[in-house]
């Protein structure tokens, strides 16, 4: 029993390693980004969306979605400032609410904020989206989540992630490469991610 019980634990703890380096060679993007800016959604539709659909293995993405917003705890309960006001919030806690839902995979996760910030109204398209990527998440769950304190402290605590990289931001989206920030590296990213993800990997991936 000991040494069946010695063999599984050494299986995980090689499964874990593996994924570990798998990772390691992947070219890691954080997009710190907002749910209603114009400059967020040309960035996540038009140069993210191509290179992690093209670049799939050989990327890891990170998400938060949070911005320029500001917030604090009035009374106990969490106030927020977003940019583009109150249904940017909301949109912002809405793909906060989908990124940790455990009844979706990453992949699916992702298709949604693409789609998401690929309509009009990424704050009002949640039920279009879960059509669009056919998945059985509830909606009812995700608006509640959004429009409850489980949003607010998922919000509140992207914000203290994008806090420690910039407060506020001096640009949204703010594309973190290999996690560590470069002016220089953005100000490429922002128009031709490709590019840069070509450049930095490792391994060159076939789509570059």
């Amino acid at each position: 029993m000991k040494t069946l019980l010695v063999f599984v634990l050494a299986a995980i703890l090689c499964g874990v390693w593996a994924k570990s380096k798998r990772d390691d060679n992947k070219v890691k993007i954080a997009v710190y980004y907002e749910a209603l800016c114009p400059d967020s959604k040309r960035f996540v539709t038009s140069q993210l969306a191509p290179v992690w659909r093209d670049f799939r293995g050989a990327v890891k993405v990170k998400l938060v979605p949070y911005g320029k917003a500001t917030h604090d705890k009035i009374n106990g309960k969490w106030e927020f400032t977003c940019q583009h006001g109150p249904d940017e919030c909301y949109g912002n806690k809405l793909q906060a609410c989908i990124l940790k839902d455990r009844s979706l995979q990453d992949t699916d996760k992702m298709e949604m904020v693409l789609c998401l910030m690929g309509n009009a109204s990424p704050d009002k398209a949640l039920d279009t989206c879960l059509d669009q990527v056919k998945k059985s998440a509830s909606s009812d769950k995700l608006k509640r989540c959004a429009a409850g304190e489980q949003g607010d402290a998922l919000l509140a605590a992207y914000g203290d992630k994008t806090d420690a990289v910039q407060r506020p931001l001096s640009f949204v989206p703010t594309v973190i490469i290999n996690e560590k920030f470069d002016q220089a590296v953005q100000d490429e990213a922002v128009n031709d991610l490709r590019a840069v993800v070509c450049r930095v990997a490792t391994t060159k991936p076939a789509a570059c």
